[in-house]
């Protein structure tokens, strides 16, 4: 099996995994994740949304702002750990960017 039709298989129990996960907790119970702050970062580069819509074909389209059509930023990145906003120096911010976490995370100076 290769590796990307291995991890598609895993992708069921993971959704289900991160689901619970990031669900509220009972009243009275301990929470299954520790609260977490919200960041912010500006990022100079472009962002890739990576896709595949067949079997062996992959696609990779540069994100651009929907208003200006901006590619190459600098972006400024915000996340609360359920959605990330990218904003655009003409001033719009959007989360319907169809990107990844981790084709954002990964791109990211540490902070």
């Amino acid at each position: 099996m290769a590796p990307t039709e291995a991890g598609e298989a895993l992708l069921a129990d993971l959704i289900a995994l991160f689901a619970v996960l990031a669900s509220a907790s009972l009243p009275g119970t301990v929470p299954l994740t520790p609260p977490v702050e919200p960041w912010q970062v500006r990022y100079a580069g472009r962002f890739r949304r990576y896709g595949r819509p067949a079997f062996g074909v992959w696609t990779a389209e540069t994100v651009a702002c929907p208003a200006c059509g901006g590619k190459a930023g600098p972006w400024t990145v915000t996340c609360d750990w359920r959605l990330v906003w990218l904003g655009c120096p003409c001033g719009v911010v959007t989360h319907e960017h169809g990107l990844a976490f981790s084709e954002v995370w990964l791109l990211l100076p540490d902070m």
